[in-house]
Parts: structure tokens; C-alpha cells; sequence
């Protein structure tokens, strides 16, 4: 009997595993619906027969997207295009998920942007933008953004409609250069959360350009964040 049983679970296991296998989902959402609440990797296929790997997890009483991290300093943000364009990191520490797989994650539905902003006493604010969407490569991933409401000014909408600059493939005012990161430039940026890592807060940057991680009219350009994400959601 308990042989029998035995047999039985582990068909019911089997039967399960190669019905998940056969899913293609589209979104983490759609991994959720399906009966995934545990955060971790997933393949998806936003609107393409070829998969690609996404971190899924959770926040807003949804599951979402991440497609940026920064939490301890352990990951160089000064790339190159490629780097930007394909992505780097780990989602448990830093991470970018890289531009090319934003533009599909982006253009699946309508996408909303939940932005997570914490400094070094543990604060804790938000920036949610319902509608975000980058351009394909050869408008250079420009930013689409609007739609806010958060506990924070809105000091991401100044870069909208800029395309993404990095050291090796600069934007005009070589913000890339001097603040030595990869972002959507609006000579240069009021939300950067791809700069320098300080450990400290409050900054002095060793060049004539704040290139911390900030957030203009929060703590300054002169606050380097603790910890930022960046998530998507389709609703």
C-alpha cells in the first residue's frame, strides 16, 4: 500500500513537472497564474519562440520583473554597450537585467515601473510610473514614462524620451563619461541609479559630476542611495 502510494505521488510530480515544462509563459505574472508564488528564475517568451531567463518576485500583492538592483557595491556599473545591452549581475545583489530584454519586457501589454529607493537609516520610499516602454535598438532604447504616483517627487520623467547612453557609445554631453554609468541622459540626470556605490550617504565625487546613485529632489544630488530596484509589472 504505501508502495502504491509512493507511485502514485511521484506520477501526480511527474505529470505536473512536464505540464509546467510545456507553458510558455510571457510574463512573471503569467508564471504566477500559473501557480508560481516562490520568487526565482524562470524562462519566458514575452512575444518570441526564443526564451530568455528572467528573475520573478514579489511585491504590490503581485509578482513582477526585476530588471535592476543595487545593494552593497559588489558589481562595476562603468560598462560598455554590450554590457548594457545583454546585462549583468545577480538579482540577490546587483543587477541589470540588460536593454534588449527590457524593450521585449516592455512592449508585452501594458507595463508598469515600481521603483524602490531606500538610504542608509533604512527609509524606505517609491516611484511607480503606470506606463513604461522602451524603444527597440535603433532609437537607442529611449525612454517612454509616465504616469506617476509615488512618496517621492517625480525625477525620473526628466530623462523621458531620451534614448540610453554609455562610456564606449556616449550621449552629447558625455554624461556617460563623467558620471561613469549607463542611463537614459538629459544632460545629465535627475534619478540615477546606476552610479558610483558609496558606502557613505552623503558624497563628494572625486570628479566636477555627482555620479552617485541619487534621487534629485529626495536627499540631493549629494545622497548616494543604499538600495534601489527596479520592477515590472503587466497588468
Amino acid at each position: 500500500m504505501a508502495a502504491l502510494l509512493r507511485f502514485v505521488l511521484l506520477t501526480a510530480c511527474l505529470l505536473m513537472t512536464l505540464v509546467a515544462e510545456k507553458i510558455k509563459y510571457k510574463s512573471c505574472q503569467h508564471a504566477h497564474q500559473n501557480g508560481h508564488s516562490e520568487p526565482g528564475w524562470f524562462d519566458i517568451y514575452p512575444n518570441a519562440t526564443r526564451p530568455f531567463k528572467v528573475w520573478c518576485e514579489h511585491s504590490l500583492n503581485a509578482t513582477g520583473t526585476l530588471i535592476q538592483r543595487r545593494f552593497g557595491g559588489t558589481e562595476n556599473f562603468n560598462r560598455g554597450y554590450n554590457d548594457y545591452k545583454f546585462g549583468f549581475g545577480h538579482p540577490t545583489t546587483e543587477y541589470w537585467i540588460g536593454l534588449n530584454n527590457i524593450y521585449h519586457l516592455s512592449n508585452t501589454g501594458n507595463s508598469i515601473l515600481y521603483i524602490t529607493l531606500q538610504d542608509f537609516n533604512g527609509d524606505t520610499r517609491y516611484a511607480q510610473y503606470n506606463h513604461f516602454v522602451l524603444g527597440p535598438e535603433s532609437t537607442g532604447f529611449k525612454l517612454n514614462i509616465y504616469g506617476f504616483s509615488g512618496n517621492v517627487p517625480d525625477d525620473m520623467s526628466y530623462q523621458n524620451g531620451m534614448p540610453f547612453a554609455t562610456q564606449d557609445k556616449p550621449d552629447y554631453h558625455k554624461c556617460a563619461i563623467n558620471m561613469r554609468a549607463g542611463w537614459w541622459y538629459n544632460y545629465c540626470a535627475y534619478a540615477m541609479l546606476n552610479g558610483l556605490y558609496y558606502h557613505t550617504g552623503k558624497y563628494k565625487p572625486s570628479g566636477g559630476f555627482y555620479d552617485g546613485i541619487y534621487w534629485k529632489d529626495w536627499l540631493g544630488y549629494d545622497y548616494s542611495l543604499r538600495f534601489t530596484s527596479m520592477v515590472l509589472y503587466h497588468v
